[in-house]
């Protein structure tokens, strides 16, 4: 799926700050698709993970940034 096989591969990316969020995007996912969030709140959630003002204050790999980003986004349109 489209964003999932790249979150899984952040899980392990060595940075902490993408990892935690990577692993948080990959349980949203899995919570919206067992019905567990309704799309609202699951839109809500993924966009907390990419905030720019909190991500940009903890990144400090651009390449490893845009990855979750995309990810994420990706992610997001598929689901």
């Amino acid at each position: 799926m489209v964003g999932y096989d790249e979150l899984k591969s952040l899980v392990g990316c060595g940075k902490s700050w993408a990892e935690e969020r990577a692993q948080m995007a990959l349980q949203f996912a899995d919570q919206y698709k067992a019905g567990e969030l309704n799309q609202d709140e699951y839109q809500e959630l993924m966009q907390d993970l990419i905030r720019t003002d909190r991500l940009d204050a903890e990144a400090d790999d651009i390449a490893v940034k845009n990855a979750l980003v995309g990810a994420v986004k990706s992610l997001m349109k598929v689901l």
